[in-house]
């Protein structure tokens, strides 16, 4: 697909949102992401996600965030207890000791959205996201 001397206009600064808009830059397309908030620091963005080695990581990867990911992960967030109906802990990993890089991680580190929205939007060209009346910077 070429997309080269193309306007593509992108519909919410979510995750997924803004994962488009860095992917799509990074093959050298003209982007815009429209997004109902006035600026980035408009509302609360919800609880922590987890990002799967299959899906949030590969993602990650694509758009060369890494790097930018793992100074914000939230070591440990991924830990789990499993109890019974008597509250008795059937399963914990809360015993095994945080990697110190993301190559020896758990499987699902957590990031909390807006840091994760800060990582995108400062990944982004100038004037990409544009808010129902300013533009995001």
């Amino acid at each position: 697909m070429l997309i080269s001397n193309k306007q593509i206009a992108i519909v919410g600064g979510g995750p997924g949102g803004l994962t488009l808009a860095q992917l799509l830059q990074l093959k050298g397309a003209n982007v815009k992401v429209y997004e109902r908030d006035l600026n980035k620091d408009a509302r609360v963005q919800g609880s922590p996600l987890d990002m799967h080695e299959e899906s949030g990581m590969v993602a990650l990867r694509k758009a060369n965030l890494v790097a930018e990911f793992e100074k914000n992960v939230r070591v440990g967030a991924d830990k789990k207890i499993i109890v019974n109906e008597h509250a008795e802990i059937i399963f914990s990993d809360h015993s095994n000791n945080p990697a110190e890089d993301l190559a020896n991680a758990p499987i699902r580190p957590e990031i909390d959205r807006g840091m994760l929205r800060k990582v995108f939007l400062q990944s982004l060209q100038p004037e990409t996201v544009v808010g129902t009346v300013i533009l995001f910077r």
